[in-house]
């Protein structure tokens, strides 16, 4: 009789173990984390590129989530990425995509939960940081063959901003050269006849900004021109410029002042400020050494002429602004340095690498390099500018229906052949991007014009800080 209570005992207990360890297993388990994902071989061992185009279509099936940024959280900006979930569902019909909206700031913590969306929205920065530091990413490269993407119609500059290290991770849904928005009527107004067609020189667009550019008792009341002079797409074209090359990804080092060409381009920036024909936009309320008469944000569209212009997002914002003040205006190509460069970038889609529906994942995201997923996106409200050259010449995406269908758009996709990288990351660790940011440049503009550095100076700081910086990163 003891021995049967003592049995029972102990199986009573050893359930309890059990139980428990499954309880346990539960709590650290109860992620949706799949089996990571490498891009280049299947389940079966199989090389992907080596896939027949039949082979892969057969191949996309089954459910997929798609995670969208939809910063505005308006019906209109959801439209566009909507219309390419339509097409592809159209074309491969034993696929669905479940289409989901998140802040793009839940990400990361949506990644090392497992439930983020099979494909979700990247911007440079981003997918660097979650292939870099969270392994999140499935590369894409291998599928391109099988797909029949024709890579010999896609601008490179929007491809280089999706690649780490030579291989595809995000797939660009638009290329952004920056050009400029400019002010017609000061134009017209000045006597000047100005042709949007083409980039003018360096030379020619500073003398054509300083003709327009007003000085009175040493206060700027206009300025030809007005740049944000301290976001990367801006300085980066200055560095560029005159046959420099100030990143060595390489070598794994920063050239700025050990540089003639560098440097040539740092001081015709720092010069045009200093003249008062160029406007360094929003960063005003950092220099007391120039007195300026205009505001910084759009208030300032009477009283410069040629201001950046980023990106189709800003159209609506800009455009209303031009008009409400009855100022006609349009855009024009960013003006050509001795070298040629077009700071461009992209936002586009990843692949997370614990998907369960590797093909038809990466299938979805590379469906935005084709002319039905290219067309059907920026055919929408909320889409923006073409990155295949087969689409350059097409009206679809070029305001159509609205009151500015008749703006030079082809300044957008004017000189593809002179992309440069806008993003730093795409050429640099991170940690390098970071001593460059926005804030960090700003104060070192900011310390040339109001005198406490020469360019040489301040420029020599961030230089040697960036190089201290990248030995350590490759010594680790």
């Amino acid at each position: 009789m003891i021995n049967k209570k003592m049995n029972k005992s102990l199986f009573i207990k050893a359930g309890v173990i059990v139980l428990s360890i499954i309880l346990i297993a539960g709590v650290f388990g109860c992620n949706n984390l799949g089996k990571k994902q490498g891009g280049d071989v299947d389940d079966e061992g199989k090389l992907i590129e080596t896939r027949t185009e039949d082979e892969m279509q057969e191949r996309v099936r089954g459910t997929i989530t798609f995670t969208v940024n939809n910063e505005s959280g308006t019906e209109t900006e959801a439209m566009a990425p909507k219309a390419v979930v339509n097409a592809f569902m159209s074309k491969y019909q034993n696929a669905k995509v479940v289409y989901e909206e998140a802040n793009r700031t839940t990400y990361a913590t949506r990644i090392s939960a497992g439930d983020i969306g099979d494909v979700f929205w990247c911007d440079a920065d981003d997918t660097n940081n979650y292939q870099r530091n969270h392994d999140a990413l499935m590369p894409l490269d291998s599928y391109l063959k099988p797909l029949n993407i024709n890579m010999g119609d896609i601008y490179t500059g929007a491809l280089d901003a999706g690649r780490i290290q030579g291989r595809l991770y995000m797939v660009p849904r638009k290329i952004g050269e920056q050009i400029l928005i400019y002010n017609d009527s000061m134009l017209t107004e000045a006597g000047i006849d100005f042709d949007n067609s083409y980039a003018y020189s360096w030379e020619a667009f500073k003398e054509v900004c300083k003709q327009l550019t007003i000085i009175e008792d040493g206060k700027v009341m206009r300025s030809g021109a007005a740049f944000k002079i301290w976001w990367s797409p801006i300085w980066q074209m200055f560095f560029r410029g005159f046959g420099g090359d100030w990143i060595d990804s390489i070598n794994h080092e920063v050239h700025i002042v050990d540089s003639n060409e560098v440097m040539m381009g740092v001081n015709e920036l720092v010069a045009g400020v200093q003249e008062g024909w160029l406007y360094p936009e929003d960063m005003t309320g950092n220099i007391n050494s120039i007195k300026y008469d205009i505001p910084d944000g759009d208030s300032n569209i009477s009283k410069v002429c040629f201001k950046t212009f980023g990106a189709m997002t800003w159209l609506t914002r800009l455009g209303n602004a031009y008009d409400n003040l009855k100022i006609d205006w349009d855009f024009c190509p960013f003006p050509a340095f001795p070298t040629h460069n077009i700071s461009t970038g992209a936002t586009g889609y990843v692949v997370y690498n614990r998907t369960k529906n590797p093909d038809t994942a990466a299938a979805f995201a590379l469906f935005f390099l084709t002319p039905e997923g290219q067309t059907a996106y920026h055919s929408q409200t909320g889409g923006n500018v073409p990155l295949l050259k087969s689409l350059a010449d097409e009206d679809f995406w070029k305001g159509v229906g609205t009151p500015w269908e008749d703006k030079n758009y082809a300044a957008f996709v004017s000189y593809p052949d002179q992309t440069a990288p806008s993003n730093i990351v795409t050429q640099a660790p991170t940690e390098i991007a970071e001593i460059f940011s926005n804030n960090n440049m700003i104060n070192t503009f900011a310390q040339i014009f109001n005198g406490k550095a020469d360019a040489q100076t301040a420029f020599n700081q961030m230089q040697t800080k960036a190089n201290e910086k990248w030995k350590t990163i490759m010594s680790d």
